[in-house]
């Protein structure tokens, strides 16, 4: 008995570890809409680029991006399967606001000359089952990221590309000022929502205060591991 609380006390400070080292931020708010495009069904309007503005009112300092994520939950039941291809995504600054990105020009039009870099090039990775949905994360080569400089732009260019049914549908956005997409291939669009984004960053400033529940865990467990010696001491 005393060996097991001790190892919950270790499991608590564990999951504090990992909150500690890592901050998220997730961008937009689930509707009760997905979409396919561009990760599901990029031959469907014939997608050669995907573009996603990101406000960055919705940031919260100068960070380092680390990871891109999106979420599969409003139809995670259909078994949405990976498309395949070669998906290369960039990111950049933008003058473009939520909803006023431009489709007409090309993808280029939206992109603040000199600021864009390569987060990540090949196949698409598995996703990743957590709770109740599965997340597709990007793990790619640090962007440096100040919202003060400008919105941030997210641009996903499909070479090869194949899908295979039942298309992946990946959590939209409602129509809020946080982000919106813009497509370009046989057609080209552009749509007030964009998926709902987190976003793994590490602080310009260095490691952020740890949030209160990550405290918490910490106090959680040290506090088990000193009643169980106190216990083992007093017997």
């Amino acid at each position: 008995m005393t060996k097991r609380a001790v190892w919950h006390g270790l499991l608590y400070l564990g999951l504090a570890g990992a909150s500690l080292q890592a901050d998220t931020i997730v961008l937009g708010i689930p509707a009760v809409s997905a979409n396919c495009d561009p990760i599901g069904c990029p031959t469907f309007f014939g997608l050669g680029t995907y573009q996603q503005v990101y406000s960055d009112s919705f940031f919260p300092g100068a960070m380092t991006i680390d990871d891109i994520g999106f979420y599969q939950s409003q139809v995670l039941g259909n078994g949405g399967q990976l498309a395949g291809g070669t998906f290369t995504l960039n990111l950049s600054y933008t003058t473009a606001a939520p909803g006023s990105l431009d489709f007409q020009d090309g993808p280029s039009a939206n992109i603040e000359p000199g600021t864009e870099e390569q987060f990540f090039t090949g196949t698409l990775p598995a996703l990743t089952p957590y709770v109740n949905e599965n997340i597709l994360t990007f793990s790619g080569t640090p962007f440096a990221y100040n919202p003060a400089d400008g919105n941030l732009l997210l641009t996903v260019s499909v070479t090869g590309g194949t899908d295979s049914t039942p298309y992946l549908f990946l959590d939209e956005t409602g129509t809020t000022p946080v982000t919106s997409s813009a497509y370009f291939g046989t057609v080209n669009g552009a749509s007030t929502t964009g998926l709902v984004t987190g976003i793994n960053y590490t602080p310009a400033t260095g490691p952020s205060t740890p949030e209160p529940a990550s405290l918490l865990l910490v106090l959680t467990g040290i506090g088990l591991i000193g009643y169980q010696v106190r216990r083992r001491r007093s017997s």
